[in-house]
């Protein structure tokens, strides 16, 4: 099988594109883990390191032992609760039967180890809802939210029969609790099914003593660092200033940012780096050029005699007289030679792919003419109103968008629905401008979303699988990526750029 020229030519320079970098950026870490290595292990690292891990293992044995003791003890507590309770009297009774006199007796019995032991006594069913607690004003049929968090440790107890404690976790009234849990079983024989669950909850107090010991740990470290890091920062500054710069430069590099010169002033071994990078730089520029001009010079060799194949398949047709049964072979040839027309016009766009020219973009705008244009199928795009200004190449920004938009009309199509099924939003995040396009359909595969932004993938029949990948390089050409969630018969994209 002959491989996609196009492809292979794609590819080859992504690898080109990725050594440098990695070549580059590899260079400028070992060049500055020389430099500060020397410092940092004559200076500060011993100390620190001995101490960070004094520090570490301390607190974790500490927190660890703590930690299992209570949660045994809770354990305990609350297996010990349950050898007086018969839990299918307790699941028989619904809400508003607290008054009975043998509910009352289960509630004293839990009163009474809860007095003794200091712990929060309460039982529960397998939906989290209550049959009896220690504390009054609790009725039957309470939900037990914080409960309901423990599932995988309450589903050891009500499937196996054993017992767990919960992880710790912060009440409400900012004081660190921990819960352990103990089955109830039907009948006062522990061969009997277990049908509910008894909690015994109470505070981590140990907490306020590793407070304690972490605080005192972090002030005696904060200490020892900043007096044994004072020099070495002082030295290393003007060092790792261009080392930065040149990292920077190698990131650049790496995402196909060829334009840029790297501008490394220094006469020592830095600068030289920085010319060599440079250097470099003009090199894959070349390369880049030359490998575009290669694509879509065989872009324009195929258009050609396409052209005229699509000329004379017209002749051919207005030839034959009407009823000819050859007529239709005809449109099936004129059909195929329009979609290889607009692969090799795809393919020319994605070779001669300019720069993006940043300008003033009103999203919400945008939006409305994106969704006037892709509603078609029997459905609506819906575009959000917005008063976000984006600095974008506009032409391409509608592209990608006009792109996604479309993809998602086919997919609800696809999938039977109609009207009001995709829907384009935007909204500010911290410094990101995200600009999003949802629809309903069949979700997309962990397998396929992985392969959606490569060229020429596709899972149509008549797809180029180029259009995703037009929408990836222009969100990169912008500072920006695309983002992909899919599940539950809903999917978005969403174009993440710089704010």
């Amino acid at each position: 099988m002959t491989s996609d020229p196009g492809l292979v030519l794609s590819d080859e320079l992504a690898r080109v594109h990725g050594r440098a970098a990695r070549f580059v950026y590899a260079s400028c870490v070992r060049l500055r883990a020389t430099i500060l290595v020397k410092l940092l292990v004559a200076l500060v690292l011993p100390a620190v390191a001995l101490f960070t891990l004094f520090a570490f293992v301390a607190y974790e044995v500490s927190r660890h032992d703590l930690d299992a003791e209570l949660g045994k003890r809770l354990e305990a507590i609350a297996a010990s609760a349950t050898t007086h309770l018969r839990g299918k009297y307790l699941l028989d009774l619904a809400p508003g039967e607290d008054g009975q006199g043998s509910h009352q007796s289960y509630v004293k019995k839990l009163e009474a180890v809860a007095t003794a032991t200091g712990a929060h006594l309460f039982v529960f069913d397998a939906t989290f809802n209550s049959r009896a607690d220690s504390e009054p004003g609790i009725p039957i049929g309470t939900h037990y939210y914080r409960a309901e968090l423990d599932r995988s440790e309450l589903a050891r107890v009500f499937q196996r029969g054993s017992m767990a404690s919960s992880v710790t976790f912060v009440g409400n009234d900012g004081i660190t609790y921990k819960t352990g849990y103990a089955p109830v079983h039907a009948e006062l024989d522990p061969a009997s099914p277990v049908v509910l669950a008894l909690g015994a909850q109470a505070p981590a107090s140990y907490f306020t003593r590793l407070a304690d010991l972490r605080d005192r740990l972090f002030l005696w470290g904060a200490g020892l660092v900043l007096v044994s890091i004072a020099a070495a920062v002082i030295a290393t500054l003007l060092i790792t200033r261009n080392i930065r710069k040149l990292a920077v430069a190698a990131e650049r590099i790496g995402t196909g940012d060829l334009r840029e010169r790297v501008d490394i002033r220094s006469r020592d071994e830095l600068g030289l780096l920085g010319q060599t990078m440079d250097r470099m730089r003009v090199l894959l520029a070349e390369r880049d050029a030359r490998m575009q001009q290669m694509l879509a010079g065989i872009a324009h060799e195929v258009r050609n005699p396409l052209a005229g194949m699509t000329l004379f398949a017209g002749i051919l047709q207005d030839e034959l007289p009407e009823g000819d049964e050859r007529r239709t072979h005809v449109d099936r040839i004129r059909k195929e030679l329009g979609y290889l027309e607009r692969v090799v016009n795809e393919f020319l766009e994605f070779a001669r792919r300019p720069r993006p020219e940043l300008a003033p973009v009103a999203v919400g705008e945008l939006l409305a003419e994106v969704a006037q244009l892709a509603s078609a199928d029997g459905i609506t795009v819906v575009a959000a109103t917005s008063e976000i200004t984006a600095r974008a190449d506009h032409a391409q920004l509608r592209r990608a968008l006009l792109n996604l938009a479309r993809n998602a009309v086919q997919a609800a199509s696809a999938a039977g629905h109609d009207g009001e099924a995709v829907t384009l939003t935007a909204e500010l995040r911290s410094d990101e401008l995200a600009i999003a396009v949802w629809n309903r359909g069949k979700e997309i595969s962990p397998e396929t979303s992985g392969k959606l932004f490569e060229p020429f993938y596709t899972t149509r029949e008549k797809g180029t699988g180029l259009g995703l990948a037009f929408v990836r390089e222009i969100a990169l050409d912008h500072g920006g990526r695309v983002d992909v969630t899919s599940a539950d018969g809903e999917t978005t994209f969403t174009i993440v750029l710089p704010a």
